[in-house]
């Protein structure tokens, strides 16, 4: 093993500055591998305004009117989609219309919901397609991921501006920034979150730089350029650039540098109104305002909330999508790891406050994290203010100022001793398996099999040119409230479908009603009809959500259609038999959550009888002359098809003596007996079918049979038949 000297000086002397950028890369592309082409927020909005700046050949003018793909990202400042469409221009996209095929039933921005997160359809999701419109996506985001590159060097070249003396410091606070899976996730999309980042992480640098060593005309001049670029780049950008001139004020008033504070004023003026005035200069020509903004929420939608609820309400959402929220506001990851950077977070704020005491008599360090706190409050007051006019409350927002959160948070975690590589190791880690593990299985295609496996149940039902030709499901069981139902169809297809059909998963209770439901092109959303090869077997996997506030009590079923897309009729299916059938369903057990609505008051007769010692009649209630309810509750488990029978007699019963049934009703308990737990009560209910206007007193008799035992539950009356008392039985009006 080498000594301890020689690895302590491999940690400091390593060359952080480019192998954190390279190793940010390296698992940026793991990322690019795992997410395809659009599936990160507001990708198709991008790509769709770089197609159209690379087709048109200049910026298109924003109307509510106009319904288009772009949106309000056509408000953006336009540099990156400048840059890009240079790029679109020249590569092959004709096909880009063909290519972008929108997924109409994805489940967008609710993460508790499975399956449809793909935004589109992908002929070729993995590996992927390297050819025409794809390729060229391809190209455009791993130029974006070196944008997120350059953010992690200038992070940690911020972080050696603060502390030159900490290697330690510096790798933590870059690593923040490059093992932080939703950056890398961004990162590796195509939008104009990462140029900006990117270009406000440079400003940082440049901030810090100049507060440590003061005016300097050559610092000044790429501060005002990367401000200026930033400027014409994203509008968050601006946030920097007006932290850096306070900065710049500053230093002026700690040094009295009139030279140097007028060489700064200018250029950032000077560099603003050559590079991006024009954009701006624009917005008041066409929109009447400087930064476009009314003509982005025409666009994209307006609302109005208070600041107090915005936070109470979306902050959660806020938090976890800066850390990881993968797709569209869709995909999340294990809920520990949430956890873990909650603590981290409130880690590195008792650090803060702790560092901020001990370094109070050193200017440069306070002047730091003051001007680092001031860009970030900046930021988040910028943030609530756009996100109470629109839904804006998303993490990525706060990227431009992550040189903010990852240095202070990592001063306070220097603060406290946290060696980084405790920290950073697991962030690495976690961060370049995160794309395998929570990405990747969202958007592949149901994968085909050679032939039916032994285990599942071999069926024939055919809709229209769509046949099941087996399936895995539970065994009927038990489900309640927040219960996950997996289900595994194999389907083949004898020919492709002309126009998409759609499939649709619904749990009924008895009455036909629908629990939940779920409606899906093949592969959970990743496969439409329209594509899908003939005589393939494909194995379509699901997980069914019960809603957990869903109440019930009941028999469940599974219920399993087709239907041409949007909106067409049910396909009627075909069974094996050759006969056309209303529906196909499939026995799944019983739904119990909550008691059973019918449960009888205090208006019942009292009773007590056990049958079987497993099944007491509670109460019994006779209404409307002819219908009668009886209260049963479970004293111990029972398994069996039992059911209750309700006879009324001519006269009372004796037993070996020959007796006439004149009405019987029997009864199937809403739950059967067997999925029912002690203690459970449940009613059943018998309606006498009597003549209109008849009326008569007659004894009934109850109890419990199982057709397939050929047995009664037995109870200590002749016949195991339990006799209520003498009942005064009336039809209906004649």
């Amino acid at each position: 093993m080498p000594p301890l000297k020689t690895l302590r000086k491999v940690w400091r002397e390593a060359p952080y500055h480019w192998l954190l950028p390279l190793v940010f890369f390296c698992v940026g592309l793991v990322y690019l591998f795992a997410s395809p082409n659009f599936e990160a927020s507001d990708t198709e909005r991008h790509v769709a305004l770089i197609n159209w700046i690379a087709k048109h050949g200049q910026l298109p003018v924003q109307s509510p009117s106009k319904d288009t793909v772009y949106r309000q990202q056509a408000s953006q400042p336009p540099l990156y989609y400048l840059v890009m469409a240079a790029i679109w221009r020249v590569m092959d996209t004709a096909e880009f219309d063909d290519y972008y095929q929108p997924n109409p039933l994805v489940i967008a921005g609710v993460p508790e919901r499975l399956g449809n997160r793909n935004l589109v359809f992908y002929r070729q999701p993995y590996p992927p397609d390297l050819r025409g419109t794809s390729l060229a996506l391809y190209v455009i985001r791993a130029l974006t991921l070196a944008m997120g590159a350059v953010t992690v060097a200038a992070v940690y070249q911020s972080a050696r501006t603060v502390m030159p003396e900490r290697t330690g410091f510096a790798v933590l606070a870059a690593s923040l920034v490059a093992f932080n899976p939703m950056f890398i996730f961004i990162s590796a999309s195509v939008s104009n979150d990462p140029p900006v980042s990117m270009l406000t992480a440079l400003i940082a640098w440049q901030m810090l730089r100049m507060l440590r060593e003061g005016f300097q005309t050559r610092r000044s001049l790429i501060l005002a350029l990367l401000v200026a670029i930033a400027a014409l780049t994203k509008l968050n950008g601006l946030v920097l650039g007006a932290t850096a001139a306070l900065a710049g004020c500053y230093v002026f008033y700690r040094s009295r540098d009139w030279r140097g504070f007028l060489t700064l004023g200018l250029l950032m003026l000077g560099c603003w109104l050559a590079l991006s005035g024009w954009w701006y200069l624009r917005n008041l020509n066409l929109y009447g305002e400087l930064f476009g903004t009314g003509a982005m929420l025409d666009n994209f939608g307006r609302r109005n909330i208070s600041p107090g609820r915005l936070i109470r309400e979306e902050f959660e959402g806020l938090r976890i999508s800066f850390w990881a929220l993968f797709g569209a506001f869709s995909i999340l990851t294990h809920k520990l790891f949430y956890l873990a950077m909650d603590g981290l977070s409130l880690l590195g704020a008792v650090g803060l406050v702790l560092f901020m005491a001990r370094n109070r008599r050193r200017s440069f360090a306070l002047s730091a994290v003051f001007f680092l706190g001031l860009a970030l409050a900046l930021g988040g007051a910028m943030l609530i203010w756009w996100s109470s006019q629109t839904s804006a409350s998303t993490g990525r927002l706060l990227f431009p100022y992550i040189t903010s959160i990852s240095l202070l948070l990592a001063l306070g975690l220097v603060t406290l001793r946290i060696p980084p590589l405790v920290i950073a190791l697991p962030m690495f880690l976690f961060a370049a398996i995160a794309p395998i593990v929570y990405i990747a299985p969202n958007y592949d295609h149901p994968p085909v099999v050679d032939q039916l496996p032994a285990d599942a149940l071999p069926t024939q039902v055919r809709w229209g040119d769509t046949s099941l030709v087996g399936y895995h499901l539970p065994a009927p069981r038990r489900w309640t409230a927040g219960d996950e139902i997996p289900v595994t169809l194999y389907w083949q297809p004898l020919a492709q479908t002309q126009d998409l059909q759609a499939l649709f998963l619904t749990l009924l209770n008895a009455d036909g009603e629908a629990i939940a439901t779920v409606d899906t092109f093949p592969g959970w959303g990743s496969l439409p009809t329209t594509w899908w090869q003939p005589g393939q077997i494909y194995k379509d996997d699901y997980i069914l959500q019960i809603p957990k506030d869903a109440p019930g009590f009941s028999t469940m079923q599974l219920h399993i259609g087709w239907y041409p897309f949007p909106d067409g009729s049910d396909i009627r299916p075909l069974l094996e038999s050759g006969e056309e059938a209303a529906s196909f369903i499939l026995p799944l057990g019983a739904f119990v959550s909550g008691a059973d609505l019918h449960l009888l008051g205090d208006d019942a007769t009292s009773q007590g009888t056990v049958f079987g010692d497993a099944i007491r009649l509670n109460a019994f209630r006779l209404s409307e002359g002819h219908i009668l309810d009886l209260e049963w509750r479970l004293v111990a488990p029972i398994s069996g098809a039992w059911r209750v029978f309700a006879i009324v007699l001519a006269e009372p019963y004796q037993e070996g003596a020959p007796f006439e049934i004149v009405w019987q009703r029997d009864g199937i308990p809403a739950v059967p007996v067997g999925f029912l737990n002690a203690e459970e009560a449940f009613v059943t209910r018998h309606a006498f079918k009597l003549p209109p206007g008849y009326q008569g007193e007659h004894a009934v008799y109850v109890g419990w049979y199982n057709e397939d035992l050929g047995q009664r539950l037995p109870v200590a009356y002749p016949s195991n038949m339990l006799p209520l008392p003498l009942m005064n039985l009336r039809g209906p009006a004649s």
